[in-house]
């Protein structure tokens, strides 16, 4: 079996100059629909534990229900396809407090990290030092120091790997150039939208950044469901811009073929993909931007 690919699709992709394509995110207990999910051709799955609560037993079954042993046979590789990320309940406020739950998550197997309300260059690097281990002696990325604790048993065996193998490659992309595992901050506030650059320049382990339109407008005073708001869409233009000042990944969701088109002409990289899962706009999406 093929041991030098990429185990991230999203990096993967990405390094290849290629967007990826998800679904909207499912919750850890809905197993049925992350094994559709799954099943249907798309880059990576987010389960969504923001909004529905954190349960560890259920991300566990969920994560196995994404499995194929089929799929990973035909492809002679471990690379996970879909790559699962978990959008995580605390605020990035509350990471300091919280890192038990970004250090359990990982030990479950994902393979990134999506962190609700990114503010400021202190909440970032308190999420890459909760993603990271201490890397080795004189290692040239050694800075941030990582404050994860050690328990891989989990993870390394949902990866395929040695425990020594996981943490070779169990560290954030791009700070690592090797690393497998992508943190994604949410920038869904105007004080996030303000400080975006400092925290790109500061901060290095930022993997992607995710433009959050809803959370957004409701911080903006605006209410629920303007998306079309020319101020909305400024803040939201301004956010993938930034990002690509720094040649940083942006996620953005979409729901029609028309949108998508319009966000990859704006430079957004990664994409939820509203509707039907595995429907028409996954097909149109590949039809988009072929392999």
């Amino acid at each position: 079996m093929a041991t030098n690919v990429r185990l991230n699709r999203i990096i993967d992709r990405l390094e290849a100059g290629k967007p990826a394509f998800g679904p909207t995110g499912i919750p850890s207990g809905m197993f049925t629909e992350l094994g559709t999910a799954a099943d249907a051709g798309y880059d990576f799955v987010m389960v969504e534990n923001e909004h529905m609560g954190m349960d560890f037993p259920d991300l566990r079954f969920g994560l196995q229900n994404m499995l194929s042993r089929s799929r990973i046979a035909s492809k002679g590789n471990l690379q996970a396809h879909p790559t699962p990320l978990v959008r995580v309940s605390p605020n990035a406020s509350e990471v300091e407090r919280n890192q038990w739950v970004i250090k359990q998550t990982l030990d479950h197997g994902v393979y990134g990290i999506v962190l609700p309300r990114m503010e400021t260059v202190e909440q970032a690097k308190a999420a890459v030092v909760a993603s990271r281990y201490v890397q080795r002696s004189g290692a040239p990325d050694s800075e941030p120091v990582g404050e994860r604790g050690w328990g891989p048993t989990l993870a390394a065996r949902y990866w395929g790997l040695s425990a020594q193998e996981y943490y070779d490659k169990s560290d954030l992309w791009p700070l690592d150039p090797d690393g497998e595992l992508i943190l994604m901050p949410i920038i869904e506030t105007p004080l996030g939208v303000k400080n975006l650059a400092d925290i790109l320049r500061e901060v290095k382990g930022v993997g992607a950044v995710f433009a959050g339109p809803g959370d957004l407008a409701i911080a903006m005073g605006l209410g629920a469901g303007r998306g079309d708001d020319p101020d909305l869409q400024a803040a939201v233009l301004k956010i993938v811009n930034t990002a690509q000042e720094f040649n940083v990944p942006c996620m953005c969701m979409v729901n029609s073929a028309e949108e998508l088109e319009q966000r990859l002409e704006q430079g957004f990289r990664i994409f939820q993909l509203g509707g039907q899962v595995g429907g028409p706009l996954l097909a149109k999406a590949r039809e988009m931007c072929p392999d």
